[in-house]
């Protein structure tokens, strides 16, 4: 049973210098010592912030609350192990599931739990959460046995209802007794496309109300986040494609509504050919009129840039890419796209004769102008984590995780600003 934690409601307000312009003034809030990876969410009432909470003496534990009422903000734990896979790029997230019940607006939560001793061999677990019932039951997302990488979750609630959900799925990467390779749904079906043992990482998805999950591509990059979207006329997921000559470059597939998956196209050719992870994916957006966005981290000739374009439904193309940097920057992008087409891009960049990283935004205009600023000084370590933005009620949000001086000594840290959002 989970054991609330009462020292999270001892978070710091701090606000704006006196003088700011308002335009640019920010309020900041900082949470406790121990947390770390956070993440922001959106239903139709509030902003949602979850993160993990993590001690040397406690289990760890995800929690959530309302990113909009942070300093009234009532923090609710959801689910706690010692048995859980915690990594700064592979972390548990909060999301609306399209759907409401008794309590309002019904969330869907997931972590990640070991399945075996191997470093990598966790399970997705999840749960809905809809107020009340039995916080302890929790559910497997994928329906394989295999002891292997499950994980890199993205999801979009779908209009109308329904949550799409898609991630990383190693099944195929472990040889299981007798000397076959792992099975599964999709062998059950007699459709293993090809996997022998000791296979590559696949791209699955499936809607929350799907028995079976779909493999999108058989052959991607094994630890990169992915990205997944919903508009009205289509669902799109984005991810880091692999190929057999090891470029890396990022792919997509949408599936248009009443249709099938497409087959993997890229979103640009890079052409990057590099022989492991970089742990970078893309980010996606979409807003209501149905417009999608993507941003990425690419370095072919070992030249890293950060790349954003924009998608044409109608051909099913992309935009050539604009180049947002190519100064040395460190990637872990994020996205979101204002109702007028405002895209607002995030990435950690670097400066010259510094060892200091920057969170940097991007806001970029509907006729393509770009504007840079450097929202916060940050560190290049892994223990800074992926910072994630949310346009929610006129306001930009960003949080991000502070590495402290030695480990463990991490916090969370969430702030806001008006930005004139046009609807």
């Amino acid at each position: 049973m989970i054991r609330y934690i009462g020292v999270l409601l001892l978070g710091t307000l701090l606000l704006g210098c006196d003088g700011e312009d308002p335009a640019t003034k920010q309020e900041c809030y900082q949470l406790p010592v121990g947390t770390h990876l956070p993440r922001l969410a959106k239903s139709p009432y509030d902003l949602l912030l979850s993160y993990v909470f993590s001690s040397k003496s406690e289990e760890d534990t995800l929690m959530f609350t309302k990113a909009n009422l942070l300093s009234e903000a009532v923090f609710l734990p959801l689910a706690n192990g010692n048995d859980w896979f915690i990594n700064w790029a592979d972390f548990p997230s909060v999301a609306y599931t399209g759907e409401t019940v008794q309590h309002g607006p019904e969330l869907f939560y997931h972590f990640l739990q070991y399945s075996a001793e191997g470093t990598y061999d966790y399970d997705i677990k999840f749960r809905l959460h809809n107020g009340g019932g039995d916080i302890d039951n929790h559910q497997k997302l994928h329906q394989d046995t295999v002891s292997a990488e499950h994980g890199f979750l993205s999801s979009a609630a779908i209009p109308g209802g329904g949550l799409q959900v898609t991630w990383l799925d190693g099944r195929y990467t472990k040889v299981q007794e007798g000397g076959a390779a792992g099975a599964g749904e999709a062998e059950a079906q007699g459709d293993n496309h090809g996997h022998g043992a000791g296979g590559a990482m696949t791209l699955r998805t499936k809607t929350l109300s799907d028995s079976i999950s779909v493999e999108l591509d058989h052959r991607v990059c094994d630890c990169c986040n992915t990205a997944t979207v919903a508009t009205k006329d289509l669902t799109m997921v984005a991810y880091r494609d692999r190929s057999e000559h090891e470029i890396r470059d990022i792919g997509y597939v949408i599936k248009p509504t009443g249709r099938e998956w497409s087959t993997p196209k890229l979103v640009h050719a890079d052409n990057w050919e590099i022989s492991g992870c970089p742990v970078n994916g893309p980010a996606l957006a979409a807003n209501d009129a149905g417009n999608i966005a993507v941003i990425w981290y690419t370095a072919p000739a070992d030249r890293a840039q950060i790349l954003f374009s924009h998608y044409d439904a109608a051909l099913d193309t992309w935009a050539p890419p604009t180049l947002l940097d190519d100064n040395t920057p460190l990637g872990r992008v994020d996205l979101q796209l204002a109702e007028d087409g405002t895209a607002y891009a995030t990435a950690l960049t670097t400066k010259p004769d510094t060892d200091d990283a920057y969170l940097t935004l991007w806001t970029i205009s509907p006729t393509g102008e770009v504007n840079r600023e450097d929202l916060v000084t940050t560190s290049a370590a892994r223990s800074s984590g992926f910072p994630k933005i949310a346009l929610f009620q006129d306001k930009l949000y960003w949080a991000r995780t502070v590495p402290g001086e030695e480990k463990g000594q991490q916090f969370v840290e969430v702030c806001w600003r008006q930005q004139q959002l046009q609807r």
